[in-house]
């Protein structure tokens, strides 16, 4: 293995002491333009890199802040990979000195508008990572910090308008596209299709939904499509679920465009003795839809992999913050994955279980 050029190495070429390559390097007064044009020259033949980990070693530790949802109820569905994906992110690059700083947010006084707000105003923090659908205070809140100078990547939702650095999320139209041509090469022309389709004010939502119609208008697909949209409660969701499943004729496939979704869905079936009667598809891999796969309830579940989001997500802010990197674009797609019951094993890892 070849051994790294040092500056030390560069100052012997050179012949002058480290500190004057030191000042050329790094841009310090003290050296003449002929100087610096020479030692960068000799760099640039050495091959050499700066040590970002030693250099970062010498610095002050690097606060970066995580708002998402808190991994209880139903948000644990979705958010405890997000949360993970974080935290193994940060590990793997403490070399680095990065510390996390966890925000979790929940409805009312917790929201995550009144949390990003104290969080600015009684800590230090370097960079931010957070979901970008939120309400306006949210928004205005995650706003301030770019406005301070505090680099902000988005995670799950986009909103381009906040100033952020980065996105890192599935690409939803893509999603519904594919689920589209998945359903429709499992059932007759004109099976009814029923969806839970989630929170109409929500982009990853109502972007998959899109994906979904578009596809089908494309291709000539007739089949009837029912939506249940969220409103009023995640009762009065199943209830409609239920109902539609029990008195709509004709129905020969479902499926949810979120975690909380399919949960209800999966129950809906079984309330109803539907279940293993019609195509099913849930969203994302937990311990209740491993359960509906497992057991013929789903047929499929299209996994958003929330985890690498979060992961890639980390990485890419702690680059920009120790290496002074920027991201190769600034959104950045995470593939999705369609998981059977005969694939299932495959995901059934250290992470899944530790979560479970």
């Amino acid at each position: 293995m070849d051994k790294r050029t040092t500056i030390t190495d560069i100052a012997k070429r050179a012949g002058v002491s480290i500190g004057t390559v030191h000042c050329a390097l790094n841009g310090k007064p003290g050296v003449s333009e002929q100087t610096r044009r020479r030692i960068s020259e000799i760099a640039k033949q050495m091959d050499y890199r700066p040590n970002a980990v030693a250099a970062s070693l010498k610095r002050k530790t690097v606060r970066i802040a995580a708002a998402f949802p808190g991994p209880t109820e139903e948000s644990r569905y979705y958010y405890s990979f997000i949360w993970q994906g974080l935290r193994d992110s940060v590990r793997a690059r403490s070399d680095y000195n990065v510390g996390l700083v966890e925000v979790p947010f929940y409805m009312g006084a917790n929201s995550q508008a009144n949390e990003l707000s104290t969080l600015l105003e009684t800590q230090q923090i370097d960079g931010l990572i957070t979901t970008g659908y939120t309400d306006l205070r949210g928004m205005t809140a995650v706003q301030e910090f770019v406005q301070r100078g505090v680099p902000v990547v988005l995670v799950g939702d986009d909103n381009p308008t906040s100033g952020r650095l980065l996105c890192v999320q599935p690409d939803y139209q893509i999603i519904g596209r594919t689920l589209a041509e998945l359903i429709t090469r499992q059932i007759p022309k004109d099976g009814g299709i029923l969806i839970c389709a989630g929170d109409v004010m929500v982009p990853s939502h109502y972007l998959i939904l899109q994906g979904f119609d578009a596809y089908l208008l494309e291709n000539g697909c007739e089949n009837p499509v029912y939506k249940v949209h969220e409103g009023g409660g995640q009762k009065m969701v199943y209830e409609h679920l239920v109902r539609e499943l029990s008195g709509r004729g004709g129905l020969a496939a479902c499926w949810s465009v979120n975690a909380r979704g399919s949960v209800l869905l999966g129950k809906a079936l079984l309330e109803t003795g539907r279940a293993g009667a019609v195509t099913a598809v849930g969203s994302d891999l937990f311990e209740e839809n491993v359960r509906f796969l497992r057991d013929g309830v789903f047929t499929n579940l299209l996994y958003k992999n929330p985890y690498a989001q979060a992961y890639t997500a980390a990485k890419h802010l702690i680059e920009h913050l120790i290496k002074d990197e920027r991201p190769p674009q600034d959104v950045i797609f995470i593939g999705s994955e369609i998981i059977f019951r005969s694939s299932l094993p495959m995901y059934d890892n250290g992470l899944f279980r530790q979560l479970r």
